[in-house]
């Protein structure tokens, strides 16, 4: 899951990001309107937390843009400012939750979660496809009764396939969201090819195999 965190005041950000980040998530930031109007311009994300008071521009006009160019998008506010209108003004937008500061980071991560469970599972927990089944908020993959065990790589690539079944996913749009703003670790496409195969084993040795499918010269497949 990519989320995109918009916020200026640095200590908070950087406190966000990194127990997003323990929490499993691919993280990228922005600082500024303009900063957060490219990212949300040119990638897609799960989920947008966004501050309201930003350098260069009203944080709601964010919220808008973002609504209105991806209605898939889960949009967290998270602002000081708390009175019953500012809540209101944020979720007239299109925002599908409003925290307001301080606020406790579990809570973000709960809210987080919820926001992505409406969003993209019609409030089930689990994907399930034939003896493979996943469960979203255990980060948990079976095949029948025999639990995977995956790497954080390998659980993000299934779930990213998953999330785009039946169409061919580039290996271009695979890494980038896998490392996002990190790309350089990457180093090669070997590394994501290498990942895949280990996914494909895993799967294959639990006869959920088949799922998986290279369309050569291009990217990966989860077929159904």
């Amino acid at each position: 899951m990519k989320i995109l965190i918009i916020e200026d005041e640095q200590d908070l950000l950087n406190v966000m990001l990194r127990y997003l980040k323990r929490e499993g998530y691919l993280c990228e930031t922005a600082s500024t309107f303009s900063e957060g109007y490219k990212k949300i311009s040119n990638y897609e994300y799960a989920c947008a937390i966004v501050d309201l008071n930003l350098p260069g521009g009203d944080g709601l006009k964010l919220v808008k843009i973002l609504r209105d160019e991806n209605t898939e998008t889960g949009i967290i506010i998270i602002s000081a400012r708390n009175t019953v209108d500012d809540r209101i003004s944020g979720l007239d937008v299109g925002a599908d939750d409003y925290l307001t500061k301080p606020f406790n980071l579990s809570e973000l991560n709960a809210r987080v979660k919820a926001v992505l469970r409406r969003k993209t599972n019609q409030f089930n927990k689990e994907l399930k496809f034939g003896e493979l089944s996943i469960n979203l908020d255990e980060r948990k993959v079976n095949a029948g009764d025999i639990t995977l065990k995956l790497t954080k790589k390998e659980y993000a690539i299934l779930v990213y396939l998953v999330r785009n079944k039946n169409r061919v996913v580039t290996k271009d749009a695979l890494a980038e969201h896998l490392w996002g703003d990190y790309m350089d670790e990457a180093v090669s496409f070997d590394f994501i090819y290498a990942h895949v195969k280990n996914l494909r084993k895993k799967l294959a040795a639990n006869k959920c195999g088949e799922f998986l499918q290279t369309v050569y010269g291009i990217g990966y497949k989860f077929q159904v």
